[in-house]
């Protein structure tokens, strides 16, 4: 619009309120009290939803749900489609509530239109969202809360392989709940008895991956129930688009608590022929002479692992994470003495512990540091302080001076039980050695040297309280002297107890 016509219209405003003031000064109204009353009318109209209502023309057949609630059917009158429609006034957040009925029969609309009071009326009173999600998009919204605690640092919120994992648990969810036929149902609309064979679909249901076989492990499963049921009380509970009677009832499965070792234990026999193995045979030149040279220096790092494993009781994926510089000289008085001159420390920062606390590991590894450095020097590799001090040594890869993944270790342990036949025998008493079985190899054979538990519990990075729970059936063994002692005299008391009842008889 021009500047002419915005002062022709001004003009025009101007001269009917002028107009207006002098009709009203005819007949004895005072204009500013007028004008007050037109400002305090137009107030109260625009707090009372009720007078709103009334003067809606697009509330069409308007008919009341219940005689006595502020809730009513229409149709819409900008519309031609005759569809039913339901409006509530929500009291606590002081506004209407519009729903589609989406039907043009009113007997049948009345009868949704209830239905619907109940819910929404139920709703405001607990003070519930009347927004509607269903599971996926509930999974969506934790999904985004997890990644949000995503960091390289244990327990200070949580690791990509723990979310990893935990997003494959909300995919268990989401097939289970589509199985269902209830993926487009709202999550307060889903009975919680619904969902209670949960745990037994999963459990019958194969694994996915080739890594995997076998049958699930009930603990597992029950890990999976905990993470849904965590999912729904932190996001569905709190954010009130359920309430805490809306949760999803879960049948856990029974299992008994295996406190023993998880993998199996190499014994001393086992544990000298394997390395023997590696040493006189997987890495000498005279018993793999097709083997390319390169390949034998591989050989040799991933030897001087495994032995490292095997004397330190550090943890696989840490020792991936070691680079040269956290590897430090001992701190001690008799550094001429003949057991220290092997030691070394292994410094374990925060981000590369499982327990997201930083220790020292004393441990003899000088010799086979020094095999590791020269074997990568002959691949063409001088460690620098930042590198890992295993670390990938193909120069045409991406991962070239990247710390070695554990598949790439465990690929090789797999491949060398095999060939070394330990595989076979290991198979006859089903048993299986892992890369974790060295750092319980090492457990034992201080357990059984009696170094004591509180050291052996600081320099492997774990408690007192879980060393006693895993190995105390070591320590049972130890201790059989003090345990059966005098029991000789219980089995001869016993023996004279017996004769004298003959002898009375």
């Amino acid at each position: 619009m021009s500047q002419e016509a915005d002062l022709q219209n001004q003009s025009s405003n101007d001269a009917l309120l002028k107009v207006a003031s002098q009709l009203l000064e005819q007949t004895g109204i005072n204009k500013d009290d007028f004008f007050s009353a037109i400002s305090a009318l137009q107030t109260a109209k625009a707090q009372n939803p009720e007078a709103k209502a009334d003067v809606n023309k697009n509330y069409v057949d308007k008919t009341p749900v219940y005689d006595d609630v502020d809730a009513f059917i229409y149709k819409r009158g900008d519309t031609k489609s005759g569809i039913w429609y339901f409006r509530i006034w929500d009291t606590k957040r002081r506004k209407a509530i519009f729903r589609s009925l989406k039907t043009t029969n009113k007997e049948l609309a009345i009868t949704t239109a209830k239905q619907l009071y109940r819910d929404i009326a139920g709703k405001i009173e607990k003070g519930e969202r009347l927004k509607q999600i269903t599971t996926d998009e509930l999974i969506g919204m934790w999904d985004k809360y997890l990644q949000s605690k995503i960091t390289t640092t244990p327990h200070k919120g949580i690791v990509p392989k723990t979310y990893k994992s935990k997003r494959y648990w909300l995919g268990n969810w989401s097939k289970y709940i589509k199985e269902l036929h209830l993926h487009k149902t709202p999550i307060d609309k889903i009975k919680p008895h619904l969902t209670r064979g949960f745990s037994v679909w999963l459990e019958s249901r194969p694994k996915e991956t080739a890594q995997h076989t076998g049958a699930r492990s009930r603990e597992q499963i029950n890990n999976n129930v905990n993470e849904v049921l965590k999912m729904y009380r932190q996001i569905a509970v709190r954010e009130r688009y359920i309430s805490s009677d809306d949760v999803p009832q879960i049948d856990r499965l029974p299992y008994e608590i295996d406190d023993r070792v998880k993998r199996d234990i190499p014994t001393e026999a086992e544990y000298e022929t394997y390395w023997k193995y590696l040493q006189h045979k997987y890495i000498a030149k005279k018993n793999n002479k097709n083997v390319p040279w390169e390949e034998l220096e591989k050989r040799k790092i991933f030897k001087e692992f495994i032995l490292i494993l095997a004397n330190s009781g550090i943890r696989p994926k840490e020792l991936l994470g070691v680079k040269k510089k956290e590897i430090t000289e001992i701190i001690n008085r008799d550094q001429d003495a003949s057991d220290n001159k092997e030691n070394l420390v292994i410094n374990i920062r925060r981000d590369n512990a499982k327990t997201g606390r930083s220790r020292s590991i004393v441990c003899p590894i000088r010799k086979r540091l020094e095999r590791i450095y020269q074997a990568y020097g002959k691949l063409g590799i001088v460690h620098e302080p930042e590198d890992y001090i295993f670390l990938n040594p193909v120069k045409n890869s991406k991962f070239y001076r990247q710390s070695y993944g554990r598949m790439i270790m465990n690929n090789r342990l797999k491949a060398t039980l095999e060939s070394s036949g330990m595989k076979e025998t290991l198979a006859k008493e089903s048993r299986s050695i892992s890369l974790y079985s060295f750092r319980h190899f090492y457990a034992y054979l201080r357990l059984i040297n009696e170094v004591p538990i509180h050291l052996l519990a600081e320099n492997m990075g774990t408690s007192v309280f879980h060393l006693e729970r895993t190995y105390g059936h070591i320590n049972t063994q130890l201790q059989a002297g003090i345990i059966t002692k005098n029991m000789g005299f219980l089995g001869r008391t016993e023996t004279d107890l017996v004769m004298e009842t003959v002898a009375a008889e």
